[in-house]
């Protein structure tokens, strides 16, 4: 019998790349969406299911975070994304934090120019440029995540 994934609830923190990860590593995965106030818990304790959270918010049903948890497994999977090192360079991917800031063309769009660093070609530079954008956004906007260690538990 495979090991069931660490028990989550609603009420936890949302589900962690960590946990997608050991989703991944199943052989199955089922996922049983509830609807309104979900299951009865007897149905829980019997058969041993775990619960996962994608967020603080309540929907009428669980198919949407159903398929947040497919989504997030999947893109693990090799040969799901074009690049392999897109999971690991993205938002809480392998450095843990917010991803940088991305830029397109045109040069300048309604008076905002690319960083120059990013025209430069230098590509040390801009990997330096990247990492420190990435955690200064983390920082502004999600603190708690320089405060986690790998495996999304606060550092104590």
């Amino acid at each position: 019998m495979a090991r069931a994934p660490p028990r989550r609830l609603p009420q936890d923190r949302a589900l962690p790349l960590g946990q997608a990860e050991e989703l991944r590593q199943l052989e199955r995965v089922l996922l049983l969406c509830g609807r309104y106030e979900g299951f009865d818990s007897r149905l829980l304790a019997q058969f041993g299911f775990e619960e996962l959270s994608v967020g603080d918010f309540v929907l009428a049903g669980g198919e949407l975070p159903a398929l947040c948890v497919v989504e997030s497994v999947a893109r693990l999977l090799p040969g799901v994304l074009n690049d392999e090192r897109s999971a690991l360079e993205e938002s809480f991917g392998a450095s843990g934090v917010l991803d940088h800031p991305h830029y397109t063309r045109p040069r300048v769009f309604r008076g905002a120019e690319v960083p120059e660093v990013l025209l430069s070609g230098d590509h040390a530079r801009i990997q330096r440029w990247r990492e420190a954008r990435a955690r200064e956004r983390t920082a502004e906007r999600r603190p708690d995540l320089l405060e986690r260690d790998r495996t999304g538990e606060p550092d104590t």
